[in-house]
């Protein structure tokens, strides 16, 4: 112990000296790994950190650098009458040497409202400051049919430990204090309030100002210039998560980070397993790390971000052996390629930083609702090329989609095998159009509504009250003229005038040189998300009566009330005969119906093709 401390004391003075702001411990105390009891309690030390856990399966202690880093640490399953803590049970010790130490709790719950048995795994390595955990989720083929909606982790901080929060880019500040909670005021959705005090008095503050997809921001958590320590989750691996790439949920919100796995919010999918059905699946392991840095919470924040490399480095774990559903890698293969595109419309796409993806899924199913296998998604390089790693041995489809493209990709029976490369070679993506040249298209398609109107604050609570005081009705378009960012809103609502929510119209307005004299044109709608009761009557020409009306094939998520800039996404395709278009100016009119207060669509984008 005296030997390692000299070491420590060394080192510490050296990077000082130096002037490297990197003083972290975990970089240089190397201690065993120590476990005991401690009366119904397991104790785990390292050196660094000093964990506790109770016998439900929470950790109820976090010790860091002589701070307490949680109040709570647990599983939870749904809410209301079925909210259930799944954890506990039998405590059992997976591993134990001086390097790591992996406890596990297990417990069956046949007749339990989520009828599922469920393992929890908490594991402390020699020199890391950090926490790594993993649930497991097993249904026997002779348990009942049942089902789980939301299924996360959450992190309670203590209060006033940790003054600084970090989503991404756009949403790191410093938080109000229990003080300024205290006189905030309630509003009519009973998760946002208004401060009246502190660093953020005016603003509103809720938890869902902080969804994030988990694939884009890798880690988030909160930090303390004051104290120069964080608190951040850490993701190395991401198979294991629900719907894809573009799942987003919550992270991190005053005084907690939550790590959801499966949730109704932003229509995410849920777990549905049938009687007689077997079915087990890993959650993680991911980390839940602390960190020191003398710069402040800025600078815990970038060595956050470094370890979640680290951590996609090391995936899948090796310390992580003897569990079959979790093969070690040379127990996965690999699926490569090169994704070409062509589209004779759009020549000059690029395929640069394109998603593509393995996913098992059913027919008719959709990628983007799919809790019950792994997925696996890579971004290809510059010209196209990549390799999907360590992939579960298995038959696939493969999936793409990218900047630019309305739709996606698919491609089915791709065999990974164990310890080998399924080289595909070129993987051309023809990407079809409804019609032979683009008029014009409003934003650009990505599966959001970002580049719109409210696309980079799309984070504020009630920013929806404001729209009656930005646009008028009929918001006015003219393609080729107005700016998307200010002229086209990120969500297509409804238009509050006094006490009525009322239908609102959205004119395109448009010139076209020639009309073909025969055929049918297409209204291509990308929406990057709907909710409630939306419906978009669609006038050309003529706001007498509708030409039509589109009611996107996938609803739910409530992303504007719930502040995102997208749920989950579909295409739907309007026919305008071309007897309905004219040489010169034209306007198309879009009227979203829905008025109840959630409803609305986000559209993605919006293109009228001729034939």
């Amino acid at each position: 112990m005296k030997t390692h401390t000299l070491i420590y004391a060394f080192l510490l003075s050296f990077v000082l000296a130096s002037g490297v702001s990197s003083p972290a411990a975990s970089v240089v105390r190397e201690e065993p790994v120590k476990l005991s009891k401690l009366g119904d309690n397991v104790l785990m030390e390292n050196g660094l950190l000093r964990v506790t856990i109770n016998p439900a399966a929470a950790v109820s202690s976090l010790r860091y650098m002589g701070n307490e880093m949680a109040s709570s640490i647990y599983y939870s399953m749904d809410g209301g009458t079925n909210y259930r803590n799944p954890a506990g049970g039998l405590y059992f010790v997976k591993t134990e040497t001086p390097d790591l130490v992996d406890v596990g709790f297990k417990r069956e719950r046949r007749n339990e409202p989520q009828a599922f048995d469920c393992e929890v795994h908490y594991v402390l390595k020699r020199g890391v400051s950090g926490l790594y955990t993993y649930a497991i989720l097993k249904h026997p083929a002779d348990y009942p049919a049942s089902g789980i909606g939301e299924w996360r982790l959450v992190w309670k901080l203590p209060n006033s430990l940790l003054e600084r929060i970090y989503t991404d880019e756009q949403r790191h500040w410093e938080m109000p204090g229990p003080d300024d909670y205290k006189k905030a005021r309630t509003t009519g959705i009973k998760e946002i309030i208004q401060l009246t005090s502190g660093p953020r008095a005016g603003k509103y503050d809720c938890k869902y100002d902080y969804n994030a997809s988990y694939h884009d921001i890798g880690c988030w958590g909160h930090a303390s210039d004051k104290k120069g320590i964080g608190a951040w989750i850490v993701v190395g691996g991401y198979d294991f998560f629900n719907d894809g790439p573009t799942k987003q949920d919550l992270n991190a919100a005053s005084g907690i980070n939550h790590i959801h796995f499966g949730m109704n919010h932003y229509n995410g999918s849920s777990i549905r397993v049938d009687a007689g059905e077997s079915w087990e699946k890993v959650f993680g392991p991911f980390l839940l790390y602390c960190n020191s840095r003398p710069d402040g919470g800025d600078a815990c924040w970038k060595d956050a971000k470094d370890r979640v490399n680290r951590e996609k480095a090391a995936w899948p774990y090796s310390w992580l052996a003897d569990l079959p559903s979790y093969p070690p890698a040379n127990g996965r293969g690999a699926v490569s390629g090169h994704l070409i595109l062509k589209d004779p419309l759009k020549p000059q796409l690029k395929v640069a930083n394109a998603w593509v993806g393995l996913a098992k899924i059913p027919p008719g199913g959709n990628w983007q609702f799919d809790s019950m296998s792994y997925q696996y998604w890579v971004k290809a390089d510059a010209l196209g090329y990549f390799t999907i790693p360590h992939v579960r041995p298995g038959t696939y489809t493969l999936y793409a989609f990218t900047d630019g493209v309305t739709g996606e990709y698919s491609k089915g029976d791709i065999i990974v095998e164990e310890g080998k490369t399924n080289a595909l070679g070129p993987v051309t993506w023809h990407i079809p159009h409804k019609g032979k040249s683009i008029a014009w298209e409003i934003g650009t398609p990505d599966r959001t509504a970002k580049e719109f109107r409210h696309g980079n604050d799309y984070f504020r609570g009630y920013v929806w009250q404001n729209f009656q005081n930005e646009f008028a009705n009929p918001l006015e378009y003219t393609v080729g003229k107005s700016d998307p960012s200010r002229e086209w809103n990120y969500a297509h609502s409804w238009y509050q005038t006094g006490d009525q929510r009322l239908p609102w119209k959205w004119r395109i307005h448009f010139n076209l040189p020639k009309v073909p004299e025969s055929g049918d044109a297409f209204l291509t709608l990308a929406f990057a998300g709907a909710h409630g009761h939306a419906r978009v009557n669609v006038y050309v020409n003529d706001e007498s009566r509708p030409l039509g009306a589109v009611t996107p094939s996938i609803r739910g998520g409530n992303a504007m009330l719930r502040e995102s800039i997208h749920a989950k996404y579909c295409v739907e395709y309007f026919t305008i005969p071309v007897t309905r278009l004219r040489s010169g100016d034209n306007t198309i009119t879009l009227e979203q119906t829905g008025t109840d207060v959630q409803s609305h669509v986000m559209y993605d984008s919006i293109s009228l093709e001729l034939p």
